[in-house]
């Protein structure tokens, strides 16, 4: 006689590294599970499962969820959870010889199939990753909040086809594949309704979002339709420079878009452009960042770059710094050089020691330094709209949160002198100093 089973855990904490991207799947997943009848706890609430949400990048982040696991497997000796779930990046591309070295997890899973994961979560089975349907969530996921109240993520696509030579994400996360215009514009009005005032579109490549099942960028389209439900603020997160038309620069100007434009231009020599599989070129990344400034005299620019990729001769690297310097990128994130197995950079010649590539690395962190000095000089008197995220944890009876230059946990944070309401609404602030990223102001 057949028996229903009733599930042993019924509730799950989730640790989130990586991306923003991550961080929606995360949400995802834990939607599922409640939908599933399980709660979504703390960590520090002896979970009776607890799933970890891996990075597989680059090394210092497939580092740092190696060290996860092994934290989260030393509590589960203590009885402090019972099971333990990881999934992610890191999984996808290395599950055979994890699953040699973590025999003690429950579940290794990777980036698909992840109803199916969500089953043996609930359920509390034994499950085999079978990563047999490419994963892409939609509006009927109903996504429990992550994030700070006020500020929220859409991911609009999935995937990659740059084929980027330092970068593993296509063989992680498979072809490009756009969500449905209208799926995400249900999601943004159910946000919207729900208090959000931020929202932040998120992808490996938004400028190719639509390409995969038409000629040209649909990017346009959806600014122009997301733009007109309200939001305070509206975020577009990875361009990339090479992919900008006309028509996307337009669609900026369509209102509560903020003009933050993240441009991950990763270097500007030619020579290494071309090695890396990129496009561009000094010329064409300072055509492009001058034709920004002009159309939108308040922007505000990010861009990562890497130093002491293969061949980068000291010409090359003296020529990333020139243009950092004459471009006056507010923000720019470095990363030195990292090799990753099975990436076409891994067969490259002359590669850089770790002496060079860290005085590299050093060497342009002091031009993003100034350059960002610079910036918050020009802010000094400025009132700007200011979102607020907690209670300050360093002064009495003041808020801490960002103004609208200031991406989610990557440019910093603003302190007002105002106390902290959990309204969790724009208003604005008059900015009267700063110390490296951070801002100080008070209420308007």
């Amino acid at each position: 006689m057949k028996t229903n089973h009733k599930p042993e855990s019924r509730t799950a904490s989730f640790v989130s590294l990586g991306c923003f991207k991550n961080t929606v799947d995360s949400e995802v997943l834990a939607g599922m599970l409640k939908e599933r009848g399980m709660e979504i706890v703390s960590e520090y609430e002896n979970p009776e499962w607890l799933i970890i949400n891996t990075c597989g990048f680059i090394r210092d982040a497939k580092e740092e969820s190696i060290e996860e696991i092994l934290t989260a497997l030393e509590k589960k000796e203590k009885g402090e959870i019972k099971k333990l779930a990881v999934f992610g990046c890191l999984i996808q591309r290395y599950l055979p010889e994890l699953k040699s070295n973590f025999k003690n997890v429950d579940i290794l899973w990777g980036v698909n199939d992840m109803e199916e994961m969500a089953d043996a979560v609930a359920k509390s089975l034994p499950a085999v990753y079978q990563n047999k349907n490419l994963f892409l969530y939609n509006d009927r996921h109903r996504r429990p909040p992550f994030t700070a109240p006020g500020s929220t993520y859409i991911k609009i696509s999935e995937g990659c086809n740059m084929a980027c030579s330092f970068c593993s994400i296509p063989m992680i996360r498979g072809s490009y594949r756009s969500r449905a215009i209208a799926s995400i514009l249900r999601e943004a009005e159910r946000l919207k309704k729900a208090g959000i005032e931020e929202l932040n579109l998120i992808s490996q490549n938004s400028t190719y979002f639509g390409k995969d099942r038409g000629a040209h960028s649909q990017l346009p389209g959806l600014l122009q339709e997301i733009s007109s439900l309200g939001f305070r603020w509206l975020r577009v997160l990875y361009l990339m420079p090479e992919e900008i038309t006309a028509e996307i620069l337009a669609a900026f100007a369509n209102p509560s878009i903020l003009p933050y434009f993240d441009l991950p231009f990763q270097h500007v020599s030619a020579g290494i452009l071309k090695k890396m599989r990129r496009g561009g070129d000094y010329k064409k990344n300072m055509r492009l960042v001058r034709q920004i400034r002009k159309m939108f005299p308040q922007a505000v620019l990010r861009s990562t770059f890497i130093v002491g990729f293969p061949g980068e001769e000291e010409k090359d690297f003296s020529e990333l710094l020139e243009f950092a310097k004459e471009s006056a990128i507010e923000r720019i994130g470095v990363f030195g050089f990292s090799l990753e197995e099975n990436t076409a950079s891994c067969e490259l010649p002359q590669r850089r020691n770790p002496q060079t590539i860290e005085n590299r690395k050093n060497r342009l962190l002091d031009i993003s330094d100034k350059n960002l000095r610079k910036y918050n000089q020009t802010l000094i008197g400025k009132t700007m709209d200011f979102l607020p995220l907690a209670p300050s944890p360093w002064a009495n009876n003041s808020t801490i949160g960002r103004i609208g230059t200031q991406a989610p946990e990557v440019d910093g944070h603003c302190q007002v002198q105002v106390k902290f309401s959990e309204a969790y609404k724009l208003f604005p602030v008059k900015i009267n100093e700063f110390q490296n990223e951070m801002l100080f102001g008070e209420r308007e």
